[in-house]
């Protein structure tokens, strides 16, 4: 039947048919440029008809073609289609159809085929010369998709084999002249053919606005709505927003900005955006008849007309996908959009009536646009491209007619994917696996899993993956209703993986429709997870037939996995109806044509996989073998989480975080792969999923880039190891893995196995060589440093050539070695085996163990010694080890003299310090240094003293000079001329080291004394008597005791901790030998006062012995003449006034217990002391006698310096001018009278404290006369007392007879300074207190 066309008169397009037939006769490609509502999208196809074209057209007896028109987007396909045949007035699909992705309404005789470009382009792999047209109008050409491209450069190959194909492109904006050349042939560029637009005029109103905290965009669309219905204007409004984000938060503020209009309060507020559901976006076009706003991205820019529209706002902006080459994402970026965007934008409304548009943004950022958006092919990966180019045999992409040829950058990127899914060798070549993505319809990537998925068995799940990474997520999140869905959605979701997710998700989709009872919870869906088999969903069914949905049922046929039944059982008959299924799905927020896109693209993979022959595996596959096939197509987005990163680190350096919306129960892991990479206001990854980092060893070891790092040898491993380190992308997959360096490069770990195990001996064998000649290595070493010489040992390049001359190649580890080495020493047993003379470049004569023994005798021990030629070491030079028992009797003098081998450098070093004029007698020095060290040697001139003071006394007896001890610099001797001591406890374990005794002395001699008395206890203990019982009467009478004296004259041994209370314990000796094992020690009794008694102990120092002896001698006098001292202690003379000023450091009592000591010591303990029991007798008989009158001289002398102290004392505290003197007064004060003054300083100079005390009070009344004087003298004193406190500290309060000379001579100095008329018993000057310093340091 013939067609009735008719062209509408109202539309632009009717009024230059004749000329578009006319162009259509005459030329292969014509272009129609129309502005919009031109009705070119509806009338060029009714043109083609007209002109005789399509299958109705077609001549009786031939075979008839369609007329072909393309749209960029589904839902205008559609509704073009349908507007087309209202025209044509024929039912759908009969003349005029329609074929998308998941929909064909073409019947057999349709004529007029309205498709998306997608579709023209996949039909090019079935049918290359697209012959099953004979007309193509290509629509909205000036999107530049990337499928509009590619058709326009594949059309123009093909357009010289298809003469009778005639193709329009046409759009509202057009580059027209860009088109006309890209069709240029032998006649010329392609004509153009202008169109007029709109029939209603468009007023454009710029409101350009800034962006401030209190006037935001959402505000600017509001006061053009207000503008736009002021006065009671009616007309829909078609707002144009980025995003859906963008959409969202503006409808909320529209919604409440409109409840303060009462005539407005009733207007909709509508989205309008690709991933609403069906119901949402068919509610755009239903009839209406208030108010309406319609908010929209730019879907509703082309084609797709929004009826009802009068006015536009134009937010000026759009989401633009564009991929990275630096970041190898897609990013989905808000950007200003172009001239030719904003046009289309415009051009929605003044259809019905004349039209406002109101551009948020002005003129002047109009006219600086781009003209037109860059082309997809511009700003997406051109991998699909290139497979699909290749697989077509349509040649290279650089030589393909784009309109616009892509970079080069972008080529290569996209060899570079197609490489990392191995696609395509290195020179581009499609490989067998290049073959099989081409075959499927699918993204490279997601066709490179399906292909990993048949070897892993896990075919069935990544199909189902595939076909949901295709479609828009089916799950819904109605504006009004997120809560609700997230909540309803949360069931299917995984812990780890949003794949896993949609596997999930998928089951219960097949549950469901097969009747079965199906989780509303996620706790109910983690319980069904292990359960074997689901009761029947009994809401659905029958009431007769819920009591027999009770039974057990069998468990699900392994047919279902994977198939398009969705795992219904073969015993489910009872599946639900399409009511109930999509009230199911309504209710779980499940949006229903996504659903079944999704059941329809699983259904195209699966049929491919059966075309393949490929099998689907009848046991469910683990979430291993799925996650390795995913991550086989998506080895570029994988990420790393650090320990303190929020971000995840991604492929190229790229950071990107996981998508706020992820499906996940749990926060991801540390490593991820997502599905895509998308940029918004962030880099994000969708479709997330955790793995294991080994995996990228497993599917993208053709990419890891592996690096070895540090070859050493191990001596644990007895191999040469280096550490492997891989990265892909620039993640380190792993790190620090031991390889077997030899495998890799066999000659360099022959290198390191010689000299690391061999030459530096960090292998250990059994092998006796190795052995001998470490042995023979480290005698020569230990001649070395005892002679401190670093040329006696050949270097360790000279044996790693004997090693290296001898052992072969391949030989690089201790099996290999072993494996030679064994069948080699049979023939040769001396073989490797080094000897001394080899092993030696010079002879070391004179290193004898007599010149440098193993053992230093030290305070009567044999102390270990051990050399080291290492200067700066710690150790360099002599080491001697010191038991800790034995530290405090080794002498200075003893460690002077080293050990004989070291004698003359040292000897030459001390003269070499002298002065000019001495120094010069002993020149050379060598020489003279030489001898002198014979000499010493054979006189033993250790036993004279240390070595300065024999050498002293050498160089002044040869010089006849006045050469003194502190000419000798011995702070210009190296560090190795000194001893060095290491000190150790009786476990072996070092307490100190260092070459200054007298410090380690201070530091230890605590510790030391107790560990010698241990063992001079166990000395005494091994002889001891029952404790002895003293007769009272007798211990008290000394004529008694003399008397017995002879009786008891038969030596008694000491006896361990006894307290004795008389002289019963026999003679004391003076020394004790201790013995340690073979070593002996000397220690030294003496008496110690126990308070009610005496004890003896030994000590290891005779000073301390001495001291405390007389303390404990004390304490036994006072015991044998105790009624005499009561007496004494009741007739000291004014002995209260005493008290009294020696309140502020004591109490009476303290102060006649020192009176007395002080009276004991003077008339009872002159030396020598008594060493027996009739000696003692003898002491204490005589210095009865003279003990009152000694007390009461101690207590005029301490009365006299009492009363100096509380005089300066007073002094002290008037001085309070001049603090800095006042200061220093009381330092001096309380250094000279501690609590136990009486005690603690001996008689001679305690007799000058009161001129001491005097010099402070004429100090401070000579004060105000001159106190510049005082200060200047305060300063010159200064720094002679604070070396000697320095020393004090550092020997922590031991001081000898040096250091108690200068402490008097600082006294003695302020007398000189301050009093001089008080005068000193000798001459004292800061330059004799310098000289002797030098002598105390010396």
């Amino acid at each position: 039947m013939p067609l009735n066309i008719t062209f509408p008169e109202s539309l632009p397009v009717s009024a230059r048919r004749d000329d578009i037939m006319a162009a259509m006769r005459a030329h292969q490609v014509i272009i129609v440029c129309g502005e919009t509502g031109s009705g070119k999208t509806t009338q060029l196809p009714k043109i083609a008809l007209a002109l005789g074209r399509g299958k109705c057209n077609a001549p009786e007896g031939q075979r008839g073609r369609l007329i072909g028109h393309t749209q960029p987007r589904r839902i205008a396909a559609s509704s073009v289609a349908k507007r087309i045949a209202e025209e044509l007035k024929t039912p759908p699909g009969e003349v005029v159809g329609y074929k998308v992705r998941f929909a064909d309404t073409l019947q057999k005789g349709a004529s007029v085929k309205l498709m998306t470009d997608g579709i023209l382009l996949a039909e090019t792999q079935t049918d290359p010369l697209l012959t099953a047209y004979d007309t193509l109008i290509i629509d909205e050409a000036h999107e530049r998709s990337l499928n509009i491209d590619f058709l326009l450069g594949y059309l123009k190959q093909i357009l010289p084999r298809r003469p009778d194909l005639k193709v329009v492109v046409t759009s509202a904006t057009i580059d027209a002249e860009r088109f006309a050349q890209h069709f240029k042939d032998t006649n010329g560029p392609a004509p153009v053919i202008m169109v007029s637009g709109r029939t209603y005029p468009v007023e454009m109103r710029w409101r350009p606005f800034q962006e401030k905290k209190d006037h935001d965009l959402n505000d600017a669309i509001a006061d053009g709505v207000d503008e736009l219905w002021q006065g009671g204007a009616g007309g829909d409004i078609l707002v144009f927003l980025p995003g859906e984000r963008e959409i969202r938060e503006a409808a909320d503020h529209l919604r409440k900005h409109l409840q303060h209009s009462p005539v407005l309060r009733s207007a909709e507020v509508l989205p309008l955006f690709s991933r609403l559901s069906q119901a949402e976006q068919d509610r755009i076009f239903e009839s209406h008849h208030q108010r309406r706003i319609v908010l929209a991205t730019n879907v509703a820019e082309t084609s797709l007309t929004v009826p009802g529209i009068k006015y536009v706002i134009d937010a000026g902006t759009a989401r633009v996908k564009r991929y990275s080459f630096r970041s190898k994402v897609e990013q989905l970026l808000v950007e200003p959009i172009s001239q030719a965007a904003a046009n289309q934008r415009a051009g929605r409304c003044g259809r019905v009536a004349n039209g406002i548009c109101i551009r948020l943004y002005d003129e002047a950022d109009f006219n600086q646009r781009e003209r037109f958006t860059d082309p997809e092919i511009l700003r997406s990966s051109l991998a699909g491209v290139i497979l699909r180019m290749k697989s077509l045999g349509l040649g290279d992409v650089v030589n393909f007619p784009f309109l616009e040829a892509p970079s080069s950058r972008a080529i290569a990127d996209g060899y570079q994917l197609l490489q990392e899914l191995g696609a395509v060798d290195e020179r581009g070549a499609l490989l067998p696996m290049g073959r099989e993505l081409a075959r499927l319809p699918l993204d490279p990537r997601v066709g490179r899993m399906i292909v990993e998925a048949r070897t892993r068995g896990a075919l069935a799940e990544v199909l189902v993956i595939a076909a949901a990474l295709s479609v828009q997520d089916v799950r819904d999140r109605p504006l009004e209703a997120q809560a609700q869905a997230d909540q309803a959605h949360a069931k299917f979701d995984d812990e780890k993986s949003e794949f896993s997710g949609y596997v999930r998700l998928w089951n219960w989709l097949g549950d469901a429709r097969g009747g079965k009872v199906v989780a509303t919870s996620r706790k109910e869906m983690a319980a069904q997870a292990g359960a074997p088999g689901r009761a029947r969903r009994q809401a659905f069914l029958p009431v007769s037939q819920r009591a027999s949905a009770a039974q057990a049922l069998l468990p699900a046929s392994p047919k279902g996995r994977g198939s398009d039944n969705q795992g219904v059982s073969e015993g489910d008959t009872h599946k639900l109806s399409n009511r109930q299924w999509e009230q199911l799905l309504r209710q779980n927020y499940l949006n229903i044509r996504r659903v079944r896109e999704w059941r329809d693209i699983h259904t195209q993979l699966l049929t491919v996989v059966r075309e393949h022959q490929w099998p689907l595996s009848t046991q469910p596959a683990g979430y291993e073998a799925v996650h390795l096939s995913m991550l086989s197509g998506l080895l570029g987005n994988i990420g790393y989480k650090g320990e303190e990163s929020d971000a995840y680190l991604g492929a190229h350096g790229i950071k990107f975080h996981p998508h706020p919306g992820a499906h996940l129960n749990r926060k991801p892991g540390r490593w991820i792969v997502a599905a895509e990479q998308v940029e918004t206001s962030r880099l994000y990854g969708r479709g997330i999923a955790a793995i294991e980092p080994q995996w990228l060893e497993e599917v993208g070891a053709h990419l890891l880039k592996k690096q070895l790092l540090d070859p050493h040898w191990s001596k644990k491993q007895a191999d040469v190891i280096a550490y492997e380190r891989a990265t892909l992308y620039g993640l380190v997959v792993y790190n620090q893995r031991s390889v077997s360096y030899g495998r890799v490069d066999p000659h360099e770990a022959r290198q390191i196995f010689i000299r690391r195990a061999l030459v530096e001996g960090e292998w250990e064998s059994s092998w006796p060589f190795l052995a001998a000649n470490h042995k023979a290595v480290h005698k020569v070493e230990e001649l070395e440093h005892k002679s401190r010489r670093q040329d006696l040992l050949v270097d360790d390049e000279l044996i790693y050539a004997f090693y290296e001359q001898h052992i072969p190649e391949g030989v690089y580890s201790g099996a290999t070695f072993d494996k030679w080495f064994r069948q080699a020493s049979q023939a040769d047993p001396q073989l490797l085996r080094l000897t001394k003379d080899e092993l030696m470049r010079h002879e070391a004569a004179g290193v004898t163990s007599e010149r440098f023994p193993r053992l230093v005798r030290l305070g009567g021990v044999d102390c270990a010694a051990s050399y080291l030629h290492t200067p700066g070491d710690a150790r360099d030079g002599l080491t001697v080890t010191v038991p800790l028992f034995a530290l405090n009797q080794v002498s200075e003098d003893d460690a002077e003299w080293l050990v004989p081998g070291m004698l003359k450098d040292k000897i030459q070093a001390l003269l070499k310090s002298l002065p000019q004029r001495p120094r010069s007698r002993f020149v050379p020095l060598a020489e003279h240094a030489t001898r002198l060290a014979e000499k010493f040697l054979t006189e033993r001139a250790w036993e004279r003293g240390g070595l300065v003071q024999v050498l002293l006394k050498q160089v002044r007896d040869e010089t006849a000079l006045d050469v003194k001890a502190a000419d000798f610099k011995r702070d210009m001797l190296s560090p190795h001329l000194f001893m060095n001591f290491r000190i150790i406890d009786e476990h072996g374990r070092q307490l100190g080291q260092g070459r200054q005794l007298a410090a380690l002395k201070a530091q230890w001699s605590s510790r030391a004394r107790g560990a010698f008395q241990a063992l001079a206890t166990l000395k005494i203990a091994d002889s001891a008597l029952p404790e002895p019982i003293c007769d009272k009467e007798q211990s008290e009478n000394p004529v008694n005791q003399a008397r017995a004296a002879p009786q008891n004259k038969a030596e008694r041994p000491l006896q361990a901790d006894a307290t004795y209370t008389a002289w019963t314990f026999g003679e004391l000796p003076e020394l004790l030998e201790v013995q340690r094992g073979s070593q002996s020690l000397v220690g030294f009794p003496a008496l110690v006062d126990r308070g009610d008694g005496v004890g003896i102990e030994v000590f290891d120092e005779p000073e301390l012995a001495q001291a405390r002896h007389r303390v404990g001698l004390r304490r036994l006098v006072a015991l044998a003449i105790r009624d005499a001292l009561k007496y004494l202690g009741r007739n000291i003379p004014e002995l209260q006034r005493m008290a009294v000023a020696y309140m502020p450091l004591g109490t009476q009592e303290e102060l006649l217990a020192q009176i007395i000591d002080v009276a004991l010591d003077r008339a009872f303990l002159q030396d020598p002391l008594p060493v027996d029991e009739a000696g003692f007798a003898l002491r204490v008989q005589e210095g009865r006698s003279r003990l009152t009158l000694i007390a009461h001289e101690v207590a005029r002398l301490a009365g006299e310096i009492l009363q100096e102290y509380a005089a300066s004392q007073r002094k002290i505290k008037d001085a309070r001018h001049a603090p800095e003197a006042a200061q220093d007064a009381g330092r001096q004060l309380q250094i000279l009278m501690n609590k136990n003054f009486l005690l603690d300083t001996p008689w001679a100079q305690l007799q000058h404290y009161p001129r001491y005390l005097k010099a402070i009070t004429l100090r401070l009344d000579k004060l105000r006369a001159d106190p510049a004087r005082d200060a200047a003298r305060t300063r010159e004193l200064q720094p002679l007392e604070q070396r000697y406190w320095r020393l004090f500290a550092e020997r922590k309060g031991r001081e000898d007879a040096r250091m108690q000379e200068y402490r008097w001579m600082l006294q003695e100095l302020r007398v000189s300074l301050f009093a001089q008329e008080l005068r000193t018993p000798y001459p004292v000057s800061t330059k004799r207190l310098d000289k002797v310093w030098a002598q105390l340091m010396a």
